[in-house]
């Protein structure tokens, strides 16, 4: 009997950067002149932050394939007092919230189910130290109002928790803020807004020491305006990486991709479970590191993943955990709570679409264990809730692609937030061969 066997290669492209489309369209917006980008991430999220910033009168425009960002210069907004809706984007909404801190202006925060569920705390204290509040009071999650600053205070604050959105909003806010204001960071977090502010000349500096990172930025000051290439997004690189090396006979290089330390914490791990992962020609495109990575089929080891790995690799972990069904033994991912508050709660999203296929999986509030296994049960129809988590969604969907079996996989239209041309992408590269048993 034969038996259809899929493998996987081919050259790839990927879309754009999530994390710095965001920011190429809100820091374009402050800069003195038009802002060109392109390889801009076209997908629900950052439609939902370029929605947002028309609404303050940024006029943005698609050219070609590129996107024209006209700035309006740092506090240069003009008032808008309604709704804006964030749709599935958190960081539509911290990075935003973040830039109209400094603004006296009331606006109505809303999203869809998922976003409407997650914290926003965090980011609503760090605001009121600018001068910013939101209505009610110890109201947590959308909806809520959302009041800027008459004043824009400059502040000095530390920053206690791992979160790169966090760090960004404080940015932005400091940017339209009078004098200088600085930010202590003890955790490593994503860099992209400092990096992004540099480029464009913004009056910032950076102290790092072995313990910690001071950011300060001087506001009221001018922003360059420059064109921005987006590089590929490593976070939707990750799925097809891992694609290839759980996948037989399997080559896969993906083209022009984002190698920023702070996002590369996905490489080293998959390195450590001795993946044969190359990364080939290195370069450095507005201030990030760029280059091409090959994966190729491996033979994975289980390991360890410490918690101070988490903020490097924080939205890889559900494919990641795929990973580790096929590697050889216990892999322990520790200090991960982190992923209890993102689209949907992904140890058990993951947990719960993993159980019902035979993989030992076992989770605390802030770990979890996978044994890796040779065996799936798949004698019957899969059906996986992604619970509007598109990387619940995509993970599932690689999964599904390698073991060569047909999952029902719900809340699957969420991929369009981050990887519209997911499924298509996969199908370039899938191969089938007949293997005789």
């Amino acid at each position: 009997m034969d038996k259809k066997l899929p493998k996987f290669i081919g050259t790839i492209n990927i879309p754009g950067d999530k994390s710095i489309s965001h920011r190429a369209l809100i820091i374009g917006s402050q800069a003195t002149g038009i802002v060109k980008v392109s390889n801009l991430l076209e997908s629900a999220d950052v439609f939902s932050t370029m929605n947002a910033l028309r609404k303050f009168g940024v006029h943005i425009t698609k050219r070609g394939k590129d996107y024209h960002v006209y700035g309006l210069v740092v506090g240069g907004l003009r008032e808008y007092n309604g709704t804006i809706n964030c749709g599935n984007s958190g960081t539509t909404a911290r990075l935003m919230m973040g830039l109209l801190s400094t603004y006296p202006i009331t606006i109505n925060f809303i999203g869809d189910k998922s976003l409407s569920k997650r914290p926003m705390a965090r980011v609503i204290n760090l605001l009121r130290e600018f001068g910013a509040n939101a209505l009610p009071e110890n109201k947590n999650t959308m909806p809520f109002k959302f009041l800027g600053s008459y004043i824009g205070l400059q502040n000095d604050q530390k920053l206690n928790v791992p979160s790169a959105q966090l760090k960004s909003a404080w940015c932005l806010a400091a940017l339209n803020t009078k004098g200088i204001s600085t930010l202590e960071e003890r955790f490593e977090t994503r860099d992209h807004t400092e990096i992004m502010l540099k480029y464009l000349n913004a009056n910032i500096k950076v102290k790092k020491s072995k313990n910690k990172k001071i950011i300060s930025i001087f506001g009221k000051t001018p922003i360059d305006a420059k064109d921005i290439s987006v590089p590929g997004d490593i976070s939707s690189a990750a799925f097809m990486i891992i694609l290839a090396l759980i996948s037989k006979n399997s080559t896969v290089t993906i083209k022009n991709v984002l190698l920023n330390p702070t996002r590369t914490g996905i490489l080293d791990v998959l390195k450590k479970m001795k993946a044969k992962i190359t990364i080939k020609n290195k370069k450095t495109i507005c201030g990030e590191i760029v280059g091409d990575i090959e994966a190729k089929s491996s033979n994975l080891k289980a390991t360890v993943v410490s918690e101070k790995m988490a903020p490097r690799l924080i939205d890889e972990y559900p494919i990641l955990f795929i990973a580790a069904c096929f590697a050889k033994g216990t892999s322990n991912f520790k200090g991960i709570e982190e992923l209890r508050v993102k689209e949907s709660d992904r140890i058990k999203s993951m947990e719960d679409g993993l159980k019902p296929l035979g993989v030992k999986i076992s989770s605390t509030k802030n770990s979890a264990k996978i044994t890796g296994t040779n065996s799936f049960k798949l004698n019957k129809q899969i059906k996986i809730d992604a619970k509007g988590d598109h990387r619940i969604a995509m993970s599932f969907y690689v999964l599904s692609q390698v073991l060569n079996k047909s999952f029902k996989i719900k809340d699957f239209n969420y991929v369009k937030t981050s990887f519209p041309s997911f499924t298509k992408t996969i199908n370039q590269l899938k191969k089938i061969e007949k293997k005789s048993k």
